[in-house]
């Protein structure tokens, strides 16, 4: 019999694109970051392959943050 690995995932959490998709952040197995699109339709109803994962632990997760601050400062000088 073989051992299953099983995923942890927790919602970190969701904001809301439309009244069928959400952009949810999740840590799984406390070392990465999964943002990915949800939607809620008929026919499927869950994560899509819209959307990216960051490992924390090999840099990229702080050029990420930082690549948010810039877009935030060109954001706010046109606001």
């Amino acid at each position: 019999m073989s051992k299953i690995n099983q995923t942890e995932q927790k919602e970190i959490g969701r904001i809301r694109l439309s009244d069928n998709q959400d952009l949810v952040a999740s840590l799984i197995d406390n070392e990465k970051i999964d943002i990915r699109i949800f939607v809620k339709t008929d026919n499927y109803t869950g994560a899509t392959k819209k959307g990216f994962r960051f490992y924390l632990f090999d840099n990229k997760w702080t050029e990420f943050k930082k690549l948010i601050d810039k877009i935030d400062k060109s954001y706010n000088e046109i606001g």
